[in-house]
């Protein structure tokens, strides 16, 4: 039987990759290309090798703890949103973000939200322990 781990994390790279590519060459409304060379918020601006290596030690860390059943839909959503963002680091210099909602005056995209999900999800479980 496939984890849900997997399951999730698959499914958000999938879409992910799909909503990049077409962001990258159509723009509407808020959803706006942008390559991003930094972490969220516009934290550590060229520091993609540091990223890159952070983001294989919390894959690293995720795929070691895998058999926590209590863990798995969290560390799904964050497995799912460091491949797909890391796979942009590797190919394309930094994050592709697509979007954008000017009152919070940054560009995110869905890799993004499922990590931030994956860690309330997470902290959620650590803190009700």
């Amino acid at each position: 039987m496939v984890k849900k781990l997997y399951l999730i994390s698959l499914l958000i790279i999938i879409l992910d990759r799909i909503f990049k590519f077409y962001f990258m060459q159509n723009e509407f409304g808020i959803f706006k290309f942008k390559l991003n060379t930094g972490a969220a918020f516009g934290l550590f601006q060229g520091w993609n090798w540091f990223l890159i290596i952070f983001s294989l030690i919390v894959i690293g860390v995720i795929l070691y703890s895998r058999e926590n059943k209590k863990l798995e839909i969290g560390m799904g959503f964050l497995l799912g949103g460091t491949v797909s963002n890391l796979i942009d680091r590797v190919v394309y210099g930094g994050v592709i973000d697509y979007i954008r909602l000017d009152f919070l005056r940054n560009v995110f995209n869905l890799a993004d939200m499922a990590n931030v999900i994956g860690a309330a999800i997470l902290i959620y479980y650590f803190w009700k322990e």
